[in-house]
């Protein structure tokens, strides 16, 4: 910083344009009054998350080009990996020298993916009972459904959110030479984790069928799995001082949580000439477990002034042990076994960007 600051003087005393070039020079300098010594202490913080979310979901085929033929729609189709916005907001209050109580809201997130096949001469068959083949791999007449196989159009959207909210306690450390200082908390924390899949077929075979034949019409599967997480976390961060003013941080925590796991699944069709049908009538399954978080936060800081600091950085969230949509997928209809699948890893990363202000 000294050195930026024997530049300025030497700029502003060359040339007009040299003064020029100091005065911007020192508009892009960080906050340096407050010096390396300076607690990182805010009053509100509130910051865009983009995360994109990766999972360990087992691969499944949802419509083929025939019983046996190509896979049009699978579950890699539906990666949410594009970058989703969130919020987290963070409101402080002091209870003693060094020491806080936090109040964090992480949330908003909400993540989709679709894909869609269309055949001109209705051969798209569902994962429904085994693509309506029977366990020696032939197609059986028996497991055949009008409305999902030798369909024209299907189509399979798949919907996730969650959000979080947060009490802890912080502590606060400086080094002996204020070059590193940091802090450490525990707390408690509410995590909340939803998905949604729902898969759609459309058939009209009327043309195709003989008279007083005629079959077809539209059909839903509609899966929720919820997941309900609280528990103990503890955790803590480091800051390095480079220059007064500008900071390069590592914040983490992570926590064990109780998990009341909900699924929810139904199946319902409409036949264009007997009306609604009941394929799966409405399951509601639950479950508790042990679940895990954890968060980490590459971070830097760069202050603008007394009272407000702009942040940014990378973001990394896993959470394990959770009941996913993919994973609780059953296209079994006959001889039906329905089941909670609740071991899923789901692993989020992506950027940060926001300011701190303190009063």
């Amino acid at each position: 910083l000294g050195r930026f600051a024997n530049v300025q003087r030497h700029l502003h005393r060359i040339t007009p344009l040299g003064r020029h070039l100091a005065a911007v020079l020192g508009l892009l300098a960080p906050y340096s009054e407050t010096g390396c010594c300076a607690p990182h202490w805010f009053d509100v913080h509130a910051e865009a998350v983009f995360l994109r979310r990766d999972e360990d979901a087992t691969y499944q085929e949802f419509t083929r080009l025939g019983p046996l033929g190509e896979a049009v729609i699978t579950s890699n189709d539906l990666g949410l990996d594009s970058l989703d916005p969130s919020l987290r907001i963070t409101g402080t209050w002091q209870t003693g020298p060094g020491s806080n109580l936090e109040f964090t809201y992480f949330g908003l997130n909400e993540s989709s993916a679709q894909a869609e096949a269309y055949s001109a001469i209705d051969q798209l068959y569902a994962a429904f009972d085994n693509f309506s083949l029977d366990d020696n791999g032939f197609p059986d007449p028996q497991a055949e459904i009008e409305q999902v196989h030798q369909a024209q159009y299907q189509r399979v959207n798949l919907d996730s959110d969650f959000d979080s909210l947060e009490l802890n306690y912080r502590r606060r450390w400086m080094g002996p030479t204020c070059l590193v200082q940091g802090s450490w908390l525990v707390g408690v924390r509410y995590f909340t984790l939803e998905d949604k899949l729902q898969f759609y077929s459309f058939a009209d075979r009327d043309l195709i069928d003989p008279p007083g034949e005629e079959s077809g019409g539209e059909a839903w599967y509609d899966l929720k799995t919820r997941n309900y997480m609280t528990g103990a976390q503890f955790g803590g961060d480091v800051w390095m001082c480079l220059v007064p003013g500008l900071r390069l941080g590592l914040d983490g925590k992570a926590g064990i949580y109780g998990n009341n796991v909900k699924v929810d699944t139904t199946m319902y069709g409409y036949d264009i000439y007997d009306n609604f049908i009941g394929f799966i009538s409405p399951e509601a399954l639950g479950n508790d477990k042990v679940s895990f978080i954890g968060e980490l936060q590459f971070l830097a800081t760069y202050q603008i002034s007394h009272n407000f600091t702009i942040r940014g950085g990378y973001q990394m969230l896993f959470v394990e042990g959770v009941a996913t949509a993919l994973d609780n997928f059953n296209p079994q209809i006959n001889e039906r076994i329905p089941f909670v699948a609740d071991g899923g890893s789901l692993f989020y990363d992506g950027f940060t960007i926001g300011a701190e202000w303190m009063w």
